[in-house]
């Protein structure tokens, strides 16, 4: 793909997104599709949103995703590479339905957790699974990415700009990894879906004034599941860097969701059960209770995931091991120190 190619698929998710989105507000609120603070998270007082919330922001990514596809991967791409994007596409669409029947009945965790994991078993089945490892082994790592990932973004959606930012950035880290592994699909699909939460990011960032929901947090958390396991196909010197660069790429969304089942279980508490103990929530109180200086913490620590993931992907062994052993210890780092912030009582859960 040439990369008049690439700034077009860019282009493409990233405008219609943005123009569709606070289209798409004025008619959620018309119809009262908008966030209701739960009176059981929030304190009196304490939601700091000043302005109606509307919900399912997540349908207009997935538009802006599917309209640069049609007009950009059909021209773009080898047929092959053609059909992978839109089979992937297929099932983020099945997600995005799970996802607004989510945010519209709320079922119990474990029929979604059981749909979710029929989506990991299509995905094995018509897709692929994650190459370098054993295929007894990559088969069933590749099905709990796929139900992992979901949730890790659908957890880290917890905090405006959290979430759609992080997924941008996370994206230009796969785009790129793509392009130094020759590996087209992983550029083309992971650019149209930075374009699209870029779009939507300007209306989700602090202070919100649209929320993704379910229906997009688990449409982009799917496809941040197929991105990853597409990306182990490239061209890497060796199998560390094919397995470790794209895990390295989604590590912050990792180590949130282990962050929050380690807490949830420590102190007893059901792990599917909303608190306020993200690494988010913790970095805005540690840091003055700011939501934009946790966001761009965040942000920045995932830049850095990203060059480290590129380290891992093109250098030898001995340098990828260390660079690997970085981003590992520090994610680990801050997540001991943010286990130790005291919350007060007046932070919002999620």
């Amino acid at each position: 793909m040439t990369v008049g190619g690439l700034i077009l698929t860019v282009i493409v998710a990233f405008a219609v997104t943005a123009v569709l989105t606070p289209l798409f507000r004025s008619v959620a609120l018309l119809i009262g599709w908008e966030h209701r603070p739960d009176p059981k998270k929030w304190k009196r007082n304490a939601n700091p949103h000043s302005v109606r919330i509307a919900l399912g922001g997540g349908l207009t990514m997935f538009a802006g995703i599917i309209v640069s596809a049609l007009v950009c991967s059909a021209v773009l791409l080898s047929p092959s590479q053609h059909q992978l994007i839109f089979v992937s596409l297929l099932f983020a669409a099945c997600a995005l339905l799970l996802g607004l029947y989510d945010d519209w009945r709320s079922p119990r965790p474990v029929v979604r957790l059981a749909f979710q994991a029929i989506l990991g078993i299509l995905t094995v089945s018509l897709l692929g699974w994650v190459k370098g490892l054993p295929i007894p082994l990559a088969i069933p790592i590749t099905v709990f990415g796929v139900v992992g990932l979901m949730n890790s973004v659908n957890m880290m959606d917890n905090m405006d700009g959290i979430a759609s930012g992080l997924m941008t950035l996370t994206m230009v880290g796969y785009a790129l990894l793509g392009i130094l592994t020759r590996n087209e699909t992983v550029t083309s699909l992971s650019l149209m879906v930075a374009g699209a939460t870029f779009g939507f990011w300007l209306y989700n960032r602090p202070p919100a004034l649209i929320f993704m929901g379910d229906t997009g947090s688990l449409m982009l958390g799917y496809l941040l599941a197929v991105i990853g396991t597409i990306s182990t196909w490239g061209e890497f010197p060796h199998w560390f860097g094919q397995l470790f660069a794209p895990l390295l790429l989604a590590s912050v969304f990792i180590t949130d969701t282990t962050f929050v089942v380690l807490w949830r279980w420590r102190h007893g508490l059901p792990v599917m059960q909303g608190d306020r103990n993200h690494t988010s929530h913790r970095l805005a109180v540690w840091l003055g209770h700011s939501e934009w200086r946790a966001n761009f913490v965040l942000y920045a620590v995932q830049l850095f995931m990203n060059a480290l993931a590129i380290v891992v992907a093109t250098t030898e062994f001995p340098i990828a091991l260390i660079a690997a052993l970085l981003g590992f210890g520090g994610l680990i780092a801050l997540g001991w120190r943010l286990w130790h912030v005291q919350m007060d009582s007046q932070s919002p859960q999620t």
